[in-house]
C-alpha cells in the first residue's frame, strides 16, 4: 500500500509541475469566462443607439416608428439615392428601404456600414411588423384596441410533477443546460486523462525505466498508483477551472453593470429587490411574475441543484475514468509506440463519443428509451446521465440512477483486474505487435 501512495505521489507531482498543467489551468477558465463574459456584455443594452433612416414608398404609413431606447427612425419619402448618401455620410447607421409591395410580400431591405447586433435587428423587424399589423386593422374594420384585446400571447409555465411525493416543481430549460455542460466536461476530462494514462505507460516502457520500476513495486501496485494518481490531476484541475471561472465571470459581470449603472443599481440589476417583486405581483398575475423570473439568468440558476450536480460530477468522472484509463492503460503496456496504439483506441472510445453525440438527443428527450439505456449501460452512463439528472428524474424511476452507479462502479473494477492482468504481461514485451485476440491469451497467462 505504501509503495501505490508513493506512486500516486510521483504521478501527481510529476504532472502539476508541467508547464502544460500550468498553462492549461489557467488558459482554460480565460476561454469559459470569455464564453461567460461574452454573453453577459451582449445581454446589456446596445452600447450606442441605432438611427435608423427609413425609405417609405407607401410614405406616411410608417411614420413616427417608435423604437424605444435602442432604435431611433427617422422615416422620410425621398428617393433611393438620397438615401444612400445620407448612410454614407454617417448620419444615420442604418438604412431601411420598405417597397410599395409590403402588403403582398412583407418585406423590406436593410443596409449599414457597422453590422449591428440580431437583437436590434429583431427590434426593427418586430416594430414594423407591429405597425403593418395596425395598418391592416382597417380592412377589417377592428379598432387597434379591440385588436390588443384579441392579440393575447400565450406563456406556458412548465412543472414536473413526481407521482410518488405528490409535488410538482417547476422546470426550465437552465438546469438541461447546466447538466449538459457537466456530460461535455466528463468526455473532456476522461479522453483527456486517460490518454494520458496510456502515453505515460508508453513513455516507461519505451524507455526501459519500467523493468526497474517493476523490481520493487508489483505491476498491479503500479497501474493502479498511475491511474490514481493521474485522476487526482484531472480533479485538480477541474477545481482550478471552476474557481478562477466564477471568479473571472463573477468579477466581470460586476464590473460591466458598475459601468452602466451606478451605486445601488449594479446590485438591482444583479438580483432582482424584493419591492420590486412586490409590485410586479401586486400589477400581474401570478403567471407573468413567473414568466419574469425565468427571465432572470439569476433566478434560472437558483434552480439548479448544485450539491447534487457537483456530487454526481466527482462521481460519473472518477467512475468513467477509472473504466477508461484502466482499458488505456492495457493498450499502454501491449505496444511499443504511439503509432501501434491507432487500432485500439477507436474502439475503446466508441462509446464515449457515440455517448457525447446522443447528449444532444436526450438534451431534448431526457426520457426517451435511448436516454434511459444509455444512462445504465457502464460505458456511456458518465456522461449521458448527467444531462438526465439535471432535467430531474422522477422519485419512481430512481433505481435507474442506482442501477447505473452500481453497474460503474462494478464494471470499472472487472474492467481494471482484467487490465492489470494484461498490464502484467504486455509491459515486459518488446518488438511484437500485439492484437485483442493476443491480449485474450494474456488473461489466460
Amino acid at each position: 500500500m505504501n509503495k501505490t501512495l508513493l506512486i500516486i505521489k510521483r504521478e501527481y507531482l510529476s504532472r502539476v509541475r508541467k508547464r502544460s498543467f500550468i498553462l492549461m489551468s489557467i488558459l482554460g477558465p480565460l476561454i469559459m469566462a470569455t464564453v461567460g463574459i461574452t454573453a453577459i456584455y451582449l445581454s446589456l443594452d446596445e452600447p450606442e443607439n441605432q438611427h435608423i433612416l427609413v425609405i417609405d414608398e407607401n410614405y406616411p404609413l410608417f411614420e413616427n416608428l417608435d423604437g424605444g431606447d435602442l432604435v431611433k427612425f427617422d422615416v422620410q419619402d425621398i428617393s433611393v439615392d438620397d438615401a444612400f448618401a445620407a448612410l454614407k455620410s454617417g448620419e444615420y447607421t442604418g438604412l431601411l428601404h420598405i417597397n410599395k409591395k409590403y402588403y403582398t410580400n412583407h418585406s423590406g431591405s436593410f443596409y449599414f456600414k457597422k453590422q449591428p447586433s440580431f437583437r436590434v435587428q429583431r427590434k426593427i423587424e418586430q416594430i414594423v411588423q407591429q405597425r403593418g399589423e395596425i395598418l391592416k386593422l382597417g380592412e377589417f374594420n377592428i379598432s387597434e384596441s379591440d385588436y390588443k384585446r384579441i392579440k393575447t400571447p400565450f406563456e406556458m409555465a412548465t412543472f414536473k410533477f413526481d407521482s410518488i411525493s405528490n409535488d410538482a416543481q417547476e422546470t426550465d430549460i437552465t438546469p438541461g443546460l447546466v447538466g449538459f455542460g457537466f456530460s461535455i466536461l466528463i468526455y473532456m476530462f476522461i479522453f483527456m486523462y486517460s490518454v494520458q494514462v496510456m502515453r505515460g505507460v508508453i513513455e516507461e516502457k519505451s524507455n526501459r525505466v519500467i523493468e526497474v520500476i517493476i523490481s520493487s513495486v508489483k505491476p498491479f501496485q503500479l497501474m493502479t498508483g498511475k491511474i490514481i494518481g493521474i485522476a487526482a490531476v484531472g480533479l485538480t484541475q477541474f477545481l482550478l477551472w471552476t474557481i478562477l471561472t466564477f471568479t473571472l465571470v463573477g468579477g466581470a459581470q460586476y464590473a460591466l453593470l458598475s459601468s452602466k449603472y451606478s451605486g445601488n443599481d449594479v446590485s438591482r440589476q444583479m438580483n432582482m429587490t424584493t419591492e420590486l417583486k412586490q409590485s410586479m405581483a401586486a400589477e400581474t398575475p401570478e403567471a407573468l411574475t413567473s414568466m419574469s423570473d425565468q427571465n432572470n439568468l439569476f433566478t434560472q440558476l437558483k434552480r439548479v441543484n448544485f450539491p447534487l450536480m457537483l456530487g454526481m460530477f466527482l462521481f460519473y468522472f472518477v467512475g468513467g475514468y477509472l473504466l477508461y484509463s484502466a482499458m488505456m492503460a492495457a493498450v499502454g503496456s501491449a505496444v511499443d509506440n504511439d503509432t501501434d496504439t491507432q487500432q485500439f483506441i477507436l474502439p475503446i472510445t466508441f462509446p464515449l463519443l457515440l455517448s457525447y453525440v446522443a447528449s444532444f438527443v436526450i438534451f431534448s428527450n431526457p426520457n426517451s428509451p435511448i436516454a434511459v439505456w444509455m444512462s445504465i449501460i457502464p460505458f456511456t452512463s458518465p456522461v449521458t446521465m448527467m444531462v438526465r439528472i439535471a432535467f430531474g428524474i422522477e422519485s419512481g424511476d430512481m433505481w435507474q440512477v442506482w442501477l447505473s452507479m452500481f453497474l460503474l462502479v462494478a464494471t470499472f473494477i472487472t474492467m481494471i483486474w482484467i487490465a492489470s492482468k494484461v498490464y502484467r504481461t504486455g509491459i515486459l514485451m518488446y518488438g511484437k505487435k500485439a492484437s485483442f485476440k493476443e491480449m485474450i491469451k494474456w488473461l489466460k497467462y
